[in-house]
């Protein structure tokens, strides 16, 4: 069971993080100021590196 959730929590944050920094992407070349892609690119960052995190607690579990 505990697996399971953390398979669910890995791919939310994982989809989460893609998407935080495909919006930052968008902002960059879309003309946005810096201050909207950078806190998009570090929210996608956090994101991505709390799926790691999670990754890291599934693997010691299994």
């Amino acid at each position: 069971m505990h697996k399971s959730v953390l398979d669910f929590i890995v791919w939310v944050l994982l989809l989460g993080g893609l998407v935080g920094f495909a919006m930052a992407l968008v902002k960059l070349f879309g003309g946005g100021t810096p201050v909207e892609y950078g806190v998009l690119g570090i929210g996608g960052g956090f994101w991505l590196l709390s799926c790691a995190i999670a990754i890291y607690i599934r693997d010691k579990l299994a």
